[in-house]
């Protein structure tokens, strides 16, 4: 696939660009001991995937927005991570500092092939438009600006302000409104085929799986395991 033959790019975030840093469990634990929390990082880990993939994650959101609908979904999930574990003193301190904390820099890591490839000033050097289409809550666009990515893209949408959330068409068509160009001239670069794959087909927008653990080995799409391979 020619990348550059495009008028404009979508990015999701999450497992695509960046990542938390070094995982979701070691933040949540890291500032936990401030509260007298003793438990393992790894059970903590296990238990964030658990809750995550019960709540469905953002997609369960569904067409709400707004700080205080994002910040309840947040709110549950960290208390429910917890819970089988005796809970936090203070919770709602506990909730607001892990809140803020993960606006920050320190928790979140770009991966090394968006960097190496240098994708994203390369696209931008075209005159391409480059937009972030993700299933996210408000606090995407200043995670972006502190990891140094912000600056690279024409327009960011999470879905939690959009009131939209991938697979939902309403998500990519603000992309493609925003981009001025018709489906078939963008594609959509994601790490998950229920939200990014088919999210952007059901629209005509070309998909790129990024599966850099070879998760999805039979999936029947344009896969690449590195940035690298696009340029």
């Amino acid at each position: 696939m020619d990348l550059f033959s495009f008028k404009a790019v979508f990015f999701d975030v999450g497992g695509t660009l960046i990542n938390p840093y070094p995982s979701v469990g070691d933040i949540y634990v890291k500032h936990a001991r401030n509260f007298g929390f003793e438990g393992d990082v790894k059970d903590i880990d296990k238990q964030f995937g658990i809750e995550w993939k019960n709540t469905g994650g953002l997609e369960s959101l569904g067409n709400q927005s707004g700080e205080a609908v994002e910040k309840k979904f947040w709110h549950d999930i960290v208390f429910d991570v917890f819970r089988p574990f005796g809970g936090i003193k203070d919770f709602e301190a506990y909730f607001e500092t892990i809140y803020k904390a993960f606006k920050s820099a320190d928790n979140w890591k770009v991966f090394d092939d968006v960097l190496e490839s240098g994708v994203l000033q390369k696209l931008k050097d075209r005159g391409i438009t480059l937009g972030v289409l993700s299933n996210w809550d408000s606090r995407l666009t200043p995670i972006l600006e502190n990891v140094g990515l912000a600056q690279y893209f024409d327009f960011i949408l999470a879905s939690a302000s959009v009131g939209s959330a991938k697979p939902d068409s309403k998500i990519f068509q603000e992309g493609l409104r925003l981009s001025g160009v018709q489906a078939g001239q963008a594609c959509h670069i994601g790490d998950e085929v229920k939200t990014d794959v088919t999210g952007a087909r059901n629209l005509g927008i070309h998909p790129v799986l990024i599966d850099r653990k070879s998760r999805f080995p039979d999936e029947k799409v344009y896969k690449i395991s590195s940035f690298c391979e696009l340029i």
